[in-house]
């Protein structure tokens, strides 16, 4: 994930032309649910979409790319870089949730929020718009968040369902994310013949990502009285530790460690993300309320269109 071609400039305005793409499509999804153009289930259909056929793409059309015994054996590392910001991170939040929710269950949806970003739609989408899909740099960063995909749907998903639901199984990595991953380091660690459609078919369904993703994401916020959301408190104590703070430090002390410059970057756009929607699919589907959810992903959806820009110019 180095600074290729024209260096920092380059990149910094890749990165404030893909936050306003980006957020143009959350813009989108917005305005389809405020006007009532799709039914309100469509949040479901889209969150389906996504985590069953569109990242999955992403993922397969990267590593079936990138995905060597050459790059394997150096891209490790970024495994063990990965764990250590994670473990920070998650130890914030068991420090930080206990003063932020009033009963158990609201106190492990900020931990949840503190300790993952929204690292796979956004975090990908701003990758693979900033570097391409096919490049090794969202394969460094697909490496790097494996950890965070191993946490997310494992204790993550287990601290986010209530009532003593959301037990730890094996049964959790088989999922989309774990078995793409499989397929293509598969393919890409053998000499399978690269067909042409299967190749379009593989490139045109990751391109669909992102649009999705951000769409979905302002399809669900549009869903939600702006005037609750804006009113809680611990929404702006998350944003700031999860969008500044976080980052902030898990950069500084990489660098201090002389840690290399695509593992840094790797750091900050996993972690200088918004919040995501598990905080808001979920509690739903298990009948609580996902207000606590939907405003931390209001807030810092649109706290993290200056943010991200703003770390990237000073950190990177």
């Amino acid at each position: 994930m180095a600074l290729k071609g024209g260096g920092f400039v380059e990149i910094f305005s890749s990165v404030i032309f893909q936050i306003a793409v980006l957020f143009s499509f959350i813009f989108i999804g917005f305005i389809i649910r405020q006007g009532g153009f799709l039914p309100e289930n469509s949040a479901e259909i889209f969150s389906k979409l996504e985590n069953r056929i569109l990242m999955p793409a992403v993922v397969i059309n990267t590593f079936r790319t990138n995905c060597t015994v050459k790059n394997i054996s150096e891209k490790w590392v970024f495994i063990a870089y990965s764990t250590g910001v994670l473990l920070f991170c998650i130890a914030t939040g068991f420090a930080v949730s206990r003063y932020l929710g009033k009963t158990e269950y609201l106190k492990k949806v900020y931990r949840y929020s503190i300790s993952v970003s929204n690292f796979g739609f956004v975090g990908t989408a701003m990758v693979s718009g900033i570097y391409g899909t096919e490049s090794m740099e969202l394969f460094d960063y697909l490496m790097f968040t494996l950890p965070l995909n191993l946490f997310t749907y494992s204790i993550g998903i287990a601290w986010l369902v209530p009532n003593g639901h959301g037990k730890f199984s094996m049964k959790n990595f088989v999922n989309p994310i774990f078995v793409s991953i499989f397929i293509g380091a598969i393919l890409g660690l053998l000499p399978i013949p690269k067909f042409r459609l299967v190749t379009t078919i593989i490139n045109s369904t990751a391109a669909c990502m992102s649009p999705i993703a951000m769409i979905l994401t302002g399809f669900v916020i549009g869903g939600y009285s702006f005037a609750n959301l804006f009113g809680k408190w611990q929404t702006y104590v998350v944003a700031g530790i999860r969008l500044v703070f976080l980052p902030t430090v898990s950069v500084l002390v990489l660098k201090l460690f002389n840690a290399p410059q695509e593992a840094v970057v790797a750091t900050l756009c996993a972690n200088a993300m918004p919040l995501g929607l598990n905080t808001v699919i979920i509690p739903s589907a298990y009948g609580k309320s996902p207000d606590e959810g939907a405003s931390m992903a209001l807030v810092s959806q649109l706290t993290a269109v200056f943010t991200i820009p703003i770390l990237f110019y000073i950190l990177i």
